[in-house]
């Protein structure tokens, strides 16, 4: 008689059917043994965090894997991850996750709902097996020696590309939409590139990208391939890195033409590349952070216009920064951020020695107060030339903006101490200190969610060749609510990069207190159009899936 092989995917399939029906309230009494001990190995288990917590996160690291998408925020509603949806009943979850898929919610059941449990339970087995066999997490204290993109040192056969990159993820609609866009811009009997199109290829990039987390720049390479296969070649080549980076056929097109715009739009190869370039480099600054308590926040355009408007450098513009917020515990693990930041791939080193000076004007002027913040600009890829550009007409210099924020400071950011963003409970405004490098503008401009304006008066002091600028975190001026720029890193997306410090908590509460106060700005002014995006001062340059995703009527 055979005995029976285990089958640890069928085990983590009935886990999840099980924590789907029950609820993850339940987790703790439910018979879930993979699941518990997938997420003990992936680090979610530690001592003294509740079950159910611990398989929330292991879940949310597996639906993070299927990218931008409806399968996505169907997972979520389907099994409570999203805001609000923890404790409804089975029924409930499976009608809002219906609802997400825009199906029927037996159609739902019958085949959606399957093949989401069988797919995060392939995501989850992908994240075990890029844990070492022991169990333990992967070394990063150290980025990798040569951040080399080896994918670049010889030209390739489009179909040997081809074939790999169909091996890893479904391009048929990245190609589709490609093809779609090259040929409005090959016609010449029409001036216009409707706006919906890239945006819909960058949909579909944010969606598939997810499959090469961690391997950016094999997501170039593959990418160019299936591009290439679009131009009909047979061969990617430098020639054709740059001709398509470069794209002369979007020129005519105003959103593209240069030196037409502050904020040109990039080519579609070109914003594909920038922004797995952005990502990679991400990874390495988790890498080398990796053992000191940190969380990060993503905003800017990589959060708000990955693949749309992420552009590389040029003559006329310098290449889209990367914002983040990097939360620690309190600034005594400041040098700790500093040693690891120093050994990010790709980082000059004016900028790190700039970074070490000013941490030490930091410590001398003791503006550890729990009310400033310490910015630092680090430039990247400009004293050596990114490997991934081998082929390209830049060097790929871009900037990263780093704000580092207490944990004090940060819930002094999302008022967390305040249950409503109103003048009586909150105040009518508040503010917070920057240590900062740079006095980008004298005016500090702010937005409500109607859109109008408000403009604060910049309140800056030169401090030991660094400035200390005070922002608004919000003001409420005519009762309407203004976020200010501290508050607009986070919104409108709340996109935790990573979390070694646990801040998600602070984020939903924030979430639903700034929700709550859009509600009451919509009572007060019903003959009026309020969104949220309108509050965010770069909101004219958000990916329009992502300003439908921020304004859709399930999130206010």
């Amino acid at each position: 008689m055979q005995a029976d092989v285990e089958d640890p995917h069928a085990d983590l399939c009935a886990d999840l059917r099980l924590l789907r029906l029950h609820g993850i309230p339940r987790a703790r009494t439910l018979d879930i043994p993979r699941l518990l001990a997938a997420a003990e190995q992936l680090g979610h288990g530690a001592t003294g965090t509740p079950v159910d917590n611990a398989v929330t996160a292991l879940l949310r690291q597996a639906v993070n894997r299927l990218g931008e998408s409806r399968e996505a925020v169907a997972a979520e509603r389907s099994f409570g991850l999203s805001a609000g949806h923890k404790l409804w009943k089975a029924a409930d979850r499976r009608r809002a996750a219906a609802q997400a898929q825009g199906v029927s919610i037996e159609t739902f059941r019958k085949s959606y709902e399957l093949a989401l449990i069988d797919q995060l339970a392939t995501e989850i087995l992908g994240l075990l097996d890029e844990r070492p066999r022991n169990g333990q997490p992967a070394s990063r204290g150290l980025p990798p020696s040569e951040p080399v993109a080896p994918e670049f040192d010889r030209e390739h056969h489009v179909a040997d590309v081809l074939r790999a990159a169909h091996a890893n993820a479904d391009w048929d609609l990245v190609e589709g939409v490609y093809l779609q866009c090259v040929d409005i811009a090959q016609n010449h009997d029409g001036e216009f590139m409707p706006d919906a199109i890239p945006a819909f290829f960058a949909e579909a990039l944010g969606r598939m990208s997810a499959n090469y987390f961690g391997r950016e720049e094999q997501l170039i390479l593959h990418g160019l391939g299936i591009l290439g296969n679009a131009e009909q070649t047979n061969k990617i080549t430098p020639a054709l890195y740059r001709q398509l980076y470069t794209d002369g056929r979007f020129e005519r097109f105003v959103q593209y033409a240069s030196g037409t715009r502050s904020r040109r739009r990039p080519r579609p190869f070109e914003t594909l590349v920038e922004t797995a370039r952005r990502f990679r480099d991400l990874n390495h600054l988790r890498a080398v952070l990796e053992g000191v308590p940190t969380s990060c926040v993503l905003g800017g355009s990589v959060n708000f216009s990955r693949y749309f408007n992420v552009r590389g450098s040029s003559e006329e513009l310098p290449g889209s920064s990367v914002d983040i917020m990097l939360v620690i515990p309190d600034f005594s693990v400041l040098d700790e951020v500093i040693q690891g930041i120093a050994a990010l791939p790709g980082s000059s080193r004016p900028s790190l020695a700039a970074l070490a000076e000013r941490a030490a004007v930091w410590r001398e002027y003791r503006l550890d107060d729990g009310n400033t913040l310490f910015s630092q600009r680090i430039q990247m890829w400009s004293e050596e030339d990114d490997p991934v550009m081998s082929w390209a007409p830049n060097r790929g210099e871009y900037a990263i903006e780093i704000r580092v924020a207490s944990a004090e400071v940060l819930d002094w950011i999302l008022a967390a101490g305040n249950p409503k963003l109103t003048s009586n409970s909150a105040g009518s405004s508040r503010s917070v200190r920057d240590f900062c490098q740079h006095d980008t503008q004298p005016d500090e401009p702010q937005r409500s969610f109607s859109g109008r304006n408000l403009r604060t008066p910049g309140d800056v002091s030169e401090l030991a060749g660094s400035l200390l600028r005070t922002h608004r975190v919000y003001s409420i001026h005519g009762d309407r609510y203004y976020p200010g720029s501290a508050q607009n890193l986070i919104l409108p997306r709340f996109n935790t990069r990573w979390e070694n410090v646990p801040i998600r908590g602070q984020l939903e509460m924030f979430r639903w207190k700034i929700i709550e106060r859009l509600r009451y700005e919509r009572r007060n002014h019903p003959y009026e159009l309020l969104r949220m995006s309108m509050a965010h001062t770069r909101s004219d340059a958000f990916a329009p899936h992502i300003l439908r995703s921020v304004d859709s009527g399930d999130t206010t």
